[in-house]
């Protein structure tokens, strides 16, 4: 029998799927997804072309920690995102207030200066 916390919750259940197994020594069918910060990036920025996306959605999608990744999309690569609390339920059924709701307000001038006409 396990405890149950203040939460109503299962002390060994976590609030997160499980996305590994302890057998690395068997293949898989699907090929290995890179997980690099740049890769997360470029998925992000995938799905927020697409449709805004609650960090619980992104964390679906194989994003481990959101919210730094849209972050370094603002600040190191100059996206404009905007960010707006929302009530979600996560995906044991809870429901969470003031979840950030990420939508793609402008991608970044990648134009040339140097190669801009002269009007």
């Amino acid at each position: 029998m396990t405890a149950i916390n203040n939460k109503g919750r299962d002390s060994g259940k976590s609030a997160t799927l499980k996305t590994t197994t302890g057998n690395k020594s068997k293949p898989t069918a699907r090929k290995e997804q890179d997980m690099s910060a740049q890769a997360q990036r470029l998925r992000v920025l995938e799905f927020l072309r697409a449709s805004p996306q609650t960090t619980y959605s992104l964390r679906a999608h194989g994003i481990s920690h959101p919210a730094q990744r849209v972050r370094e999309l603002i600040y190191i690569d100059g996206y404009l995102i905007n960010s707006d609390p929302v009530v979600a339920v996560d995906s044991d059924g809870y429901r969470h207030s003031r979840v950030a709701l990420y939508s793609l307000g402008g991608e970044p001038d990648t134009r040339d200066l140097f190669d801009m006409e002269v009007a």
